[in-house]
């Protein structure tokens, strides 16, 4: 079984089936009474402001026991496994307004083919994700001081040091050098692969956590969600897994 999560805070995302499951993050009102949300059972959802994305990757690592694979889109971002657009413009992103969204094969594709794209990818990978931008100039390190604080970058890349001492070649080879980026923490594996992941990752991220002062600004507060966009591009790398990487939607009218 695969269950692909969908994002969302504000409405409902444009698509959704069996696959495709929209789960609400956060701890505002109900976008509807049957929506799933990331604030029940066990949860972070109080964090969503700090961790985005991420508070509901925490309710799936801890609480989803019956999918054999799972994974992480946006409500305005889908992965495009279906590259119906790709080899005419080789970008890793389209811009895409709604109505122009739902004449693509993502949209009119029924569940139970999807399962079957989706399960084919990974017979042959460990995990999907977005496919990279590569940096012409810069590395991941410069891109994430250059819009963040450079001491909270520090912070995290000591942690993990002290934590996995045998990431520090990595450390310099996939982020302090690295030009290759998969964007958003959307990805799809094994829940074994997922569940491995996020143990590593909120390990990591919760002692940050523990050690700063989280930044007033609304925008800087995500904190979180930006430090680990970059972290996913280290942990793949490192563990040498084989990446799918697809072209992403990105629905610019919601």
């Amino acid at each position: 079984m695969i269950k692909i999560f969908v994002v969302t805070h504000k409405e409902n995302p444009v698509l959704s089936n069996d696959i495709l499951i929209p789960i609400q993050v956060g701890t505002n009102q109900a976008i509807t009474a049957t929506i799933l949300r990331d604030n029940t059972h066990e949860n972070i959802a109080d964090k969503n402001s700090n961790y985005c994305e991420l508070t509901a990757a925490y309710w799936i690592w801890k609480n989803v026991k019956d999918a054999d694979y799972v994974g992480i889109c946006h409500y305005r971002r889908y992965l495009n496994f279906y590259n119906d657009w790709y080899n005419l413009k080789p970008s890793a992103q389209k811009k895409i307004k709604t109505d122009d969204f739902k004449k693509t094969k993502l949209y009119n594709t029924s569940s139970k083919k999807l399962e079957k794209k989706v399960a084919s990818i990974l017979s042959e990978y460990d995990v999907i994700l977005c496919r990279p931008y590569i940096f012409k100039d810069g590395n991941l390190t410069q891109n994430y001081c250059d819009d963040h604080r450079k001491e909270d970058w520090d912070l995290i890349k000591q942690i993990i040091l002290k934590k996995h001492p045998e990431y520090k070649d990595s450390i310099v080879k996939f982020l302090d050098e690295g030009i290759t980026f998969h964007i958003g923490n959307m990805m799809i594996s094994s829940k074994e692969k997922f569940d491995a992941y996020y143990t590593w990752l909120f390990d990591i991220l919760f002692e940050l956590e523990s050690r700063i002062n989280i930044p007033v600004d609304d925008y800087q507060a995500r904190i979180f969600g930006f430090i680990s966009e970059r972290l996913i591009n280290l942990y793949m790398y490192h563990n040498k897994f084989k990446i799918k990487g697809v072209p992403s939607y990105k629905i610019i009218d919601l």
